[in-house]
């Protein structure tokens, strides 16, 4: 009688281990298939070797030109991979701004670019304020004229050179506010 009734138990403790091992292994399938699969496993839609794009404004000038080796848009992310960027973000009344990266990632048509790897950004023809930056990784909202990373920063003025773990940089006022850790001198003007 005790050998049936521990007979009993083990086979509802199997049944039961049967059924929780099947149903987590339907609902690890229902995820794997939900999941979004990774950046590295998607596939371009679309590609350019060694292309330009040029950009306009709603009036018809010129807003932004951007060249490099390759161009991979991505559907899935309204993004674009593109390896060695070079750069030109004209403003309307102000300098254009000119720049180059190892990479970077164009979003959303353009309203953010995301720029890594020894990467350089001037408005050096500015004859009245030049500007150069340089860092590992900079985030450009080109409609709000602004710049931003949280890495280690190296600025250059005509009488200034700084550094800074940071900063947020107003291209059009070319006013900068250095974060963290900042390092420099400003020699006075004539």
């Amino acid at each position: 009688m005790l050998s049936r009734l521990n007979l009993r138990w083990l086979l509802i403790n199997l049944v039961a281990l049967g059924i929780l091992v099947v149903g987590l292994n339907v609902w690890q399938q229902q995820v794997s298939q939900t999941t979004e699969p990774a950046r590295e496993d998607l596939k371009p839609d679309h590609f350019m070797i060694n292309g330009t794009h040029f950009q306009y404004d709603q009036a018809g000038r010129l807003y932004s030109q951007i060249s490099g080796q390759r161009f991979e848009h991505l559907k899935e992310y309204a993004a674009t991979d593109i390896s060695a960027p070079r750069f030109q973000l004209y403003r309307p009344n102000q300098p254009a701004w000119f720049g180059r990266a190892d990479q970077a990632t164009v979003i959303d048509s353009g309203a953010q670019m995301m720029l890594n790897g020894n990467t350089f950004i001037t408005n050096g023809p500015d004859p009245q304020n030049p500007l150069s930056l340089a860092t590992e990784s900079l985030r450009i909202l080109p409609n709000q004229g602004l710049a931003l990373t949280s890495d280690y920063a190296s600025i250059e003025g005509k009488r200034s050179n700084m550094t800074s773990i940071g900063l947020k940089m107003d291209m059009d006022n070319q006013t900068l506010a250095l974060l963290n850790q900042v390092r420099g001198h400003i020699q006075p003007g004539n």
